[in-house]
């Protein structure tokens, strides 16, 4: 039983009973699952810079597949949350940070600029826009345009048009990791990053529902951030030597975004085979922890057992 599922366990029976939960164990429960209010309390390792919105893309374990996304909109305060949903990664997992290699349908970690976006129809974006047509194509391995846009190619660029059609780049923007301008793409380091659509295990992109792939294709504008990453590679304290993310701003209206959910994704899914794109087939999942709800049952009895599936039926603004 991990740390984070004893302490969940240990607070929902604290509700359930009656019993007084420590302020600091239930100041760290309501922080998490809310990375927004993580990095307007500089408890976030990575730098957002002067982004007006940050995507976190996070996860709960390395090897795990299945992922919280949370979009963040920059306030006069810090940053509020806008939206949180649910998707996948690679395969793989994360790879630590300055590790990730072609082949290991894995994604990045890191902070990461968005600058450009791409899809069937251009949803009304500031960011760069490619409009995929047939001759699209992302440069692949030994690519003179390696790890950018390009038309025409060769067989070794993914083939942007025939994905688009897929529904995995019906809309897509991207991460710009071993990118310019983050850095100089190095080949062998990997390609293709995107959020995009499909709402499966990938070979490296985020892939979430087309609604959420939009409205951050849509929303985001040049300099905004992807923060991505397990939990404890993520939230912390920074680096000394890194600038704290800004808490002051034009305050941008927070509306209402892609559907909220509730709860972290509990379990990666079961292997499956990744596509020669970043956006691979996937398959849902579902898990049960059954060692907490023995610890429940035994001290709350059947009503604490009740409130559990309750709360993971109807879900939670965060997570216990």
């Amino acid at each position: 039983m991990s740390l984070q599922a004893y302490r969940r366990t240990l607070l929902l029976a604290m509700l359930i009973t009656g019993a007084a939960a420590p302020p600091a164990a239930a100041q760290e429960a309501a922080q998490e699952g809310a990375p927004c209010a993580m990095l307007t309390a500089h408890k976030v390792k990575f730098s957002a810079g002067d982004a007006s919105r940050v995507v976190f893309v996070t996860a709960t374990d390395v090897n795990q597949n299945a992922v919280l996304i949370t979009g963040c909109v920059r306030t006069a305060d810090g940053y509020a949350q806008e939206w949180q949903t649910s998707g996948f990664i690679g395969k793989n997992g994360f790879a630590p940070e300055g590790t990730l290699r072609e082949g290991r349908l894995q994604s990045p970690t890191g902070s990461f600029s968005a600058t450009e976006a791409l899809g069937l129809a251009d949803p009304g974006t500031k960011l760069v826009y490619h409009l995929v047509n047939p001759r699209s194509r992302w440069g692949g391995p030994g690519s003179p345009s390696y790890n950018n846009y390009l038309e025409g190619g060769s067989e070794a660029d993914e083939n942007l048009w025939y994905w688009a059609n897929q529904g995995t780049y019906a809309q897509a923007t991207v991460i710009n990791y071993n990118r310019l301008p983050d850095s100089p793409p190095v080949p062998g380091y990997d390609y293709a990053i995107f959020f995009g659509a499909g709402n499966r295990v990938s070979a490296g992109c985020v892939s979430t529902n087309l609604q959420t792939a939009t409205q951050v294709a849509k929303t985001l504008v040049p300099g905004d951030r992807f923060i991505m990453g397990v939990d404890h590679d993520v939230f912390g304290p920074p680096p000394t030597s890194a600038a704290p993310p800004p808490t002051t701003a034009a305050t941008p209206e927070v509306t209402s975004g892609a559907a909220t959910v509730t709860q972290r994704p509990s379990a990666s899914p079961p292997s499956a085979p990744a596509s020669e794109a970043k956006g691979g087939p996937a398959r849902d999942t579902t898990g049960f922890d059954y060692l907490p709800l023995g610890i429940l049952l035994v001290a709350g009895g059947s009503t604490a057992l009740a409130v559990y599936f309750r709360l993971r039926r109807q879900g939670r603004e965060t997570r216990l």
